[in-house]
């Protein structure tokens, strides 16, 4: 690619030197001797301004201040080119909008060297720029089409083998740039579109749910944020088809929480609707001790790392074990997560934790499977 560079001096001896020097380098060059002749000259779109800081008719800050607000050209670098090399003067030019600062005489390799570095930064804008068009015409495709499929992974209660619940995943139906789950949402929050998503993934979910069998609980993945944006509310689930009382929102955090008062507010008014509350991460994140306290749940979920070798570490067993006491004498049903090793299911067992999922017991998957779950051990 032949990048074309507009070169706006008023002093002839330099504007020669600059033309040469990038003709040498196999640039295309423009030239511009007046402010006005450069805001006349951009309309040809350049790759890159190398722009004095004194021209005739104007101060060369002030073509970049017009520059930068016109939305036609904002976007294409400028260097500012000046024989004043005071601090105070480089803070002016970046801050009016410059992309960098070079002071006269220049060194003609520096000079070339600094025109490359914006460049190079610049095509990895545009990059990334056009990624993100890529990504969020991909995520609007997905949720317009409904491109999402629910997994449901069972949630066993320790002590019967028999499922109490089931949690529920959405996954793009699709390989594609968004195939995977995290990064999907990670996606979906960065440009807004997080509820849309969240909800599509409810709605496949309780569609798929209505008609099983399935006599136990539906745990739906919830982000605070999701609470607090009001679009969710009790007439969602019913329009759905979909009972309170067999109805669990696991609280998960992936978007920061703006205002927990809020939170705790609508949180107490979906109890009083029968609906279940189960904090998602406790030993992490949003699931703080007084995120427990104040929400008062249902079913308190204990993160995966906690649970990692669980057979292996005192301190984890010492902060599970404290986790079960306060638990059992609040009425709150604890889930281990992750459990992927017989030695942690018998740990997680011995220190009073009622319910359990992993892939030891069982993987997420397109049906609702309610059996009894395998023994791993086949003992």
């Amino acid at each position: 690619m032949k990048y074309k560079i507009l070169t706006v001096e008023d002093d002839p001896h330099v504007a020669s030197l600059i033309e040469s020097l990038l003709a040498g380098r196999d640039f295309e060059t423009d030239m511009a001797y007046t402010g006005e002749d450069a805001l006349e000259k951009i309309k040809g779109h350049p790759d890159l301004i190398l722009l004095d800081r004194g021209l005739p008719d104007m101060e060369g800050m002030e073509v970049c201040r017009r520059i930068r607000e016109d939305k036609r050209f904002r976007g294409i670098p400028i260097i500012i080119l000046s024989a004043k090399d005071k601090i105070a003067e480089r803070v002016e030019g970046l801050y009016i909008g410059a992309d960098d600062y070079v002071t006269k005489p220049f060194d003609n390799s520096e000079l070339i060297a600094r025109i490359e570095a914006v460049l190079r930064r610049g095509e990895f804008a545009a990059h990334l720029k056009e990624e993100k068009e890529t990504l969020v015409g991909e995520l609007k495709r997905i949720i317009d089409q409904e491109l999402i499929t629910p997994f449901f992974q069972p949630i066993f209660d320790l002590a019967t083998s028999r499922p109490l619940g089931f949690e529920v995943f959405g996954r793009p139906s699709e390989s594609g740039p968004l195939s995977n789950p995290e990064f999907l949402f990670k996606v979906a929050i960065n440009t807004g579109m997080y509820v849309d998503l969240e909800m599509l993934c409810w709605r496949k979910a309780i569609a798929k749910w209505n008609g099983s069998s399935a006599d136990v609980k539906l745990f739906l993945n919830c982000s605070p944020y999701l609470i607090e944006s009001g679009r969710f509310d009790n007439d969602l689930l019913l329009q759905q088809g979909l009972l309170p009382e067999r109805t669990v929102l696991e609280l998960t955090e992936r978007i920061a929480i703006q205002d927990y008062e809020k939170l705790y507010s609508r949180i107490n008014e979906f109890k009083k609707m029968d609906l279940g509350i189960a904090v998602d991460d406790v030993g992490c994140g949003f699931a703080s001790l007084n995120t427990v306290a104040e929400v008062k749940p249902d079913y308190l979920k204990i993160d995966t790392p906690l649970i990692r070798s669980i057979h292996k570490d005192q301190l984890k067993q010492d902060i599970v074990h404290a986790i079960v006491h306060f638990s059992q004498k609040s009425g709150i049903i604890t889930i281990a997560e992750g459990i992927e090793k017989e030695e942690e299911l018998q740990k997680v067992k011995e220190l009073g934790i009622n319910a359990g999922q992993g892939y030891l017991l069982a993987r997420p998957d397109k049906e609702i499977r309610t059996f009894p779950r395998p023994n791993p051990s086949g003992s």
